[in-house]
């Protein structure tokens, strides 16, 4: 197994057990810990020369989070994606997003836009050069931005509550799947909308868009793909 323990670093202010859970939580995050892998204690804790106690506890405290699982045999793994999870994660995050963008779209300015912008771009160029760690992060300050830009701090933490569900199926799009060029089109036909101040149509395209990422991840659950 690969370790995942790598430049893990103690400070005053982090201690051993927060950074053997943020270690574990990122790789899970980033696919390195892939969806139904089991979770081995003493393997962790070799990897990392300590202890099986802050790993224990790490994994008791990603249960929490919903990023992994109880086997019925004991011990852990990393949660598997469903269909059932899917539908409901994509449906929520339709919701808020959908109306994050409604809500940024009269806030638009032409800074914004262009920033906005420049990240399609780059993603583009991304996806053409197959950086997909790079692709992955600049899809992410993309839908950061715009949820930033709906000045609504209470849909802002709606949103934040569930980021690392959305994170988790956004890697395992950009990573599991060829046909994903849509992404920056979609994203394109958008600041299209925003810059005509078209609040409504920016909230159907973005609901069109999670729609088609919906399905393509449920295919991929179906045909075994979609681990990252």
């Amino acid at each position: 197994m690969e370790n995942v323990f790598e430049g893990i670093q103690v400070t005053k202010r982090k201690s051993l057990r927060e950074a053997v859970y943020e270690s574990l939580r990122k790789s899970i995050l980033h696919g390195k810990l892939k969806p139904g892998q089991r979770l081995i204690e003493e393997t962790f804790a070799h990897q990392a020369g300590i202890s099986r106690t802050p790993v224990r506890e790490a994994f008791y405290k990603l249960e929490r989070d919903d990023l992994v699982v109880r086997r019925t045999t004991g011990g852990f793994v990393v949660r598997p994606f469903t269909r059932e999870d899917v539908e409901e994660i994509l449906g929520i995050r339709c919701a808020l997003e959908s109306y994050a963008a409604y809500l940024a779209t009269p806030h638009m300015t032409p800074d914004r836009i262009v920033a906005l912008g420049n990240k399609v771009d780059e993603s583009e160029k991304a996806l053409k050069g197959k950086d997909l760690d790079k692709l992955i992060q600049l899809h992410t300050d993309f839908h950061n931005l715009l949820y930033k830009s709906a000045k609504s701090k209470k849909l802002l933490q709606m949103i934040n509550d569930y980021s690392d569900y959305f994170y988790r199926y956004r890697v395992a799009l950009l990573r599991g799947n060829r046909d994903i060029e849509y992404v920056p089109e979609d994203h394109r036909r958008m600041l299209k909308a925003m810059k005509k101040k078209s609040p409504r149509v920016v909230e159907r395209l973005v609901r069109n868009h999670l729609e088609k990422t919906k399905q393509i991840l449920l295919k991929s659950i179906d045909e075994g793909t979609i681990i990252p």
